[in-house]
């Protein structure tokens, strides 16, 4: 097996721009969740809560009369993308049919969407914008990214909830160890709108005045994978080392929202013995808490069997704060290895993510 190492990291997300940002407003406890304004809202009694990302410009990344164009998801795939193969110190020129993209996405293309059958039903097919309709579908952001920068290698986006983040690494992790590609931008696009919203608000899961659950969010949040003889030849800085995953499912309902702690704890152990690390030598911990009640007590109790109660390695919610969507998974791949970037002695840093319908992903990383 081929060892992976995570050599860059970049993250476009409600509370910054970039990583950096976004990891030191985390760190100083600061909330992405906002109450929609009325205007943006619909019609309904009480407030709605998201954590949005508002003004956004892709400059200087891509010139603003090129992405005018762009649906929202893919103007944040295509800073973010092109930020992290920088950040990694990738050549583009040379590699490209070696290089892929992964995108895991709960949301995007649905915004395009419904603009797009709302102008062919409500006004009429002659009006249905041509420049719309390539944005209408999920892969759209992965697609894009991929012509800008150049990348021909595989092109896979993964449409899930939660979990698709985690899910692209994981499938990112056997292309690159099957040789079908050198290095890999893995992780998940998002973006905000009313319909959705609305969708998930009736299944009871999103926070309301009255109710606990998580706020949804947007943005885009990925990590670069490359193997180690790729970054060890071309004298890279790796970040972290992807030691091991794992995915499984439980039968439990995806609109009921519940978790199985024997199940939960049977993933995380699996993804630990896969990366040959004891829970003893792991400093942190990315939960997935999001604030549905039911899953965040089923998580923290397999936490709990897992790695024993005292004490508990360190345990970061970053969707308690950041929302949640796909891109929240993702962008806990990123501050994972980040983390072990600025800090090895943590020894092993675990990434949990659990969905709706049961489905289970861990991710471990270790100081390279």
């Amino acid at each position: 097996m081929r060892e992976i190492l995570v050599t860059g990291a970049a993250a476009v997300t409600a509370l910054g721009r970039d990583l950096e940002t976004t990891a030191a407003r985390l760190a100083a406890g600061e909330s992405a969740v906002a109450e929609v304004p009325a205007s943006e809202a619909g019609e309904r009694k009480g407030p709605a809560y998201a954590a949005r990302i508002g003004s956004f410009t892709t400059e200087p990344e891509m010139p603003r009369a090129k992405a005018r164009r762009l649906d929202r998801a893919s103007q944040y795939a295509v800073v973010a993308v092109t930020r992290c193969v920088a950040e990694a110190g990738w050549t583009m020129a040379g590699n490209e049919e070696e290089t892929g993209i992964l995108l895991g996405t709960g949301s995007a293309g649905a915004g395009p969407l419904v603009d797009f059958e709302r102008q062919m039903a409500v006004e009429s097919p002659e009006t249905a914008s041509p420049f719309l309709f390539p944005y209408t579908v999920s892969n759209a952001p992965a697609s894009v990214a991929a012509i800008e920068l150049k990348i021909k290698g595989p092109n896979v986006t993964i449409t899930q909830k939660d979990p698709a983040g985690l899910n692209a690494l994981f499938y990112a992790r056997f292309l690159l160890e099957d040789g079908r590609a050198r290095a890999i931008v893995a992780g998940a696009v998002d973006e905000w709108n009313l319909t959705y919203h609305l969708s998930y608000e009736r299944l009871g899961v999103l926070a309301t005045a009255t109710r606990a659950g998580y706020a949804m969010t947007e943005g885009c949040s990925v990590v670069f994978l490359e193997t180690a003889e790729s970054a060890r030849a071309r004298g890279a800085l790796p970040w972290a080392r992807l030691a091991g995953a794992a995915s499984s499912g439980s039968p439990v309902s995806p609109q009921a929202r519940r978790a199985r702690p024997g199940d939960v704890a049977a993933t995380l152990r699996a993804a630990l013995g896969d990366a040959g690390v004891e829970p003893a030598a792991v400093g942190l911990v990315h939960a997935s808490a999001n604030g549905v009640p039911w899953v965040d007590a089923a998580e923290a109790a397999a936490l709990a069997d897992v790695f024993g109660t005292s004490p508990l390695p360190r345990v970061e919610r970053v969707k308690l704060l950041a929302g949640e969507n796909p891109c929240s998974g993702a962008l806990q791949l990123a501050l994972a290895a980040r983390a072990l970037r600025d800090d090895p002695s943590l020894g092993a840093v675990v990434v949990n993510s659990l969905g709706a319908g049961g489905n289970q992903i861990a991710a471990v990383f270790t100081a390279p």
